[in-house]
């Protein structure tokens, strides 16, 4: 999640330095045109600007991997950017293919005088996909600076030839958007957001921002006035991205530190579940164990008796078991299966402990083919004039049905594990109909802390490759010991989401007021330019 977020704000601050040094190209060019007046130069400074403006604006967009939804939503956002962006490119080639290149100081007779313009054909089927536009202009207006450079006599222009060649790099890696729902899990783990290609595309664009930089920022500030212009706004532009850093980063860990006190309180929770099921359970047996008709049935070893009590509060209840043992532990009935009696219980804990007189219950857990079983138990004594005769002991099967309410009450993915296996979850594999029953918890950390020692853990986890935050509750049965864990948790990407809207609005109010805050930056430095 961290890596998520701090990879989001390079986004940020990338697309805002590049913007920053294509505004310094624009001053650059404005500096010029002040001194000629040139009407074609006018066309370079207006594509300049709205290039700079495009990359104000891509700044701000946050990926849809961190935010449901956009405040302007995703349609107006590549709308504004293909409404500054081609706009700014296509002028750009327009004035440079309208600009001579600078003449030879010899001329032979036929010769070449002076350049010609290139004619730049566009398919028109790329109109379809403006993201496709994007590299192809970057490039032609990269080959044009070169020529420029190389046949012309211009050869300082060379580092803009190679910035647009990189940004056309750069804007090509951006076109894997494109692919982000494709259904190539290979394929999308390169063009996902925060991924390979993505990563790639954003190192492109500081290399941009780096070379142009130095290039324009060396004849810039050889003017004071302008000098100082672009100090204020460059100390403008970090101070605001330090506070949008620091403001974003306290609001995703405050936001973190709740979900993980959440997990808490939601893990109690299911733990409460369990046991208020656990007494209820209770309450049931002692109900069938006061039963006359089981008192008598009991005494008199009326087996067909029994098992129709039995049988008929399984139904009622909709409970696992119910079994009901003589005074040595010996089954007389079952609800769950009548055929099946005269086995002895009188090693199961919960029996020895009704036969002794005290109703206990349980958490216990059974081997099972794939994992071990969970279930809840209760037991306790029949007494007839005080003597105990019996005991009722009953069962309820936790399975994923359980743990699927849980999840849609409260929206969380709930495991419950028999030892350290998979009993019972919401967790699926990849294909989304599996359940992961069976899989191993082999944390150390989470084994010696939750099985061992008994006690809680919450904290960040990785299952199934994917980052959750996590809480985990030791399952112990009568005897305090721990036979198992109960699990709570969320995906970690869900926490950046639920701060993903707060996160852009923050990045639109810090651009807004950067580009307010170009005014009076000009305006202090004139007038600390003009007063010396």
């Amino acid at each position: 999640m961290w890596l998520q977020f701090f990879l989001e704000n390079a986004h940020f601050a990338i697309n805002l330095f590049v913007a920053l040094v294509l505004f310094a190209v624009f001053w650059l060019y404005y500096d010029a045109w002040k001194e000629h007046k040139n009407r074609k130069d006018i066309i370079k400074l207006v594509g300049f600007f709205l290039l700079s403006l495009s990359f104000v604006i891509s700044s701000v967009f946050v990926e849809s991997s961190i935010l449901s939804s956009s405040l302007l939503g995703e349609t107006a956002n590549e709308w504004l950017l293909m409404v500054t962006r081609l706009p700014g490119y296509f002028l750009l080639i327009v004035s440079l293919i309208l600009d001579p290149l600078e003449e030879h100081p010899f001329h032979k007779k036929g010769g070449r005088v002076k350049g010609e313009g290139v004619a730049v054909l566009l398919p028109a089927s790329l109109f379809i996909i403006p993201h496709a536009l994007y590299p192809i202009c970057a490039a032609v207006i990269g080959f044009l600076y070169l020529r420029r450079a190389t046949v012309g006599l211009e050869d300082h222009l060379k580092p803009v030839a190679y910035s647009f060649f990189a940004l056309s790099f750069a804007e090509l890696l951006g076109c894997a958007s494109l692919f982000a729902h494709t259904g190539n899990v290979t394929l999308y783990g390169l063009v996902a957001s925060f991924g390979p290609v993505w990563i790639a595309a954003q190192v492109l664009l500081l290399g941009v921002a780096v070379v142009l930089g130095k290039w324009v920022f060396g004849y810039l500030l050889k003017q004071f006035q302008t000098q100082l212009f672009m100090i204020f706004t460059t100390t403008i532009l970090l101070i605001f991205l330090i506070t949008t850093v620091t403001f974003t980063g306290l609001l995703v860990k405050n936001i973190q530190d709740e979900s993980l006190r959440q997990l808490e309180t939601d893990v109690k929770v299911l733990q409460f579940t369990l046991d208020s099921k656990k007494s209820e359970l209770a309450s049931d047996v002692a109900a069938i164990a006061q039963n006359p008709q089981i008192i008598a049935a009991v005494t008199d070893k009326t087996r067909k008796v029994i098992a129709d009590i039995a049988q008929d509060f399984l139904l009622a209840k909709k409970e696992s078991s119910l079994a009901v043992t003589g005074d040595s532990g010996q089954v007389l009935a079952r609800g769950e299966d009548r055929d099946r009696a005269g086995d002895s219980l009188s090693d199961d804990p919960l029996v020895k402990r009704a036969l002794l007189g005290e109703s206990a219950s349980s958490v216990v857990t059974k081997d099972g083919v794939v994992a071990p079983q969970i279930s809840l138990q209760a037991a306790t004594p029949i007494k007839d004039k005080g003597s105990i005769i019996g005991v009722v002991l009953a069962g309820s099967v936790v399975d994923n049905a359980y743990v699927d309410g849980l999840k849609a009450a409260t929206g969380l993915e709930a495991v419950i594990y028999g030892d350290n296996l998979v009993s019972a979850g919401t967790l699926m594999t990849s294909d989304g109909k599996s359940r992961l029953i069976g899989m191993k918890e082999d944390r150390s950390t989470i084994k010696t802390t939750v099985l061992a020692n008994g006690q809680s853990y919450t904290g960040s986890v990785t299952l199934l490759q994917t980052p959750y935050f996590a809480s985990y509750l030791p399952l112990k049965d009568v005897d305090n010991i721990p036979v198992g864990i109960l699990f709570v948790g969320r995906p970690q990407y869900s926490v950046l989401q639920a701060a993903g809207r707060s996160i852009e609005l923050t990045f639109i109010v810090t651009v807004l007021l950067l580009v307010f805050s170009i005014v009076p930056a000009y305006v202090v430095a004139r007038y600390i330019a003009y007063q010396i």
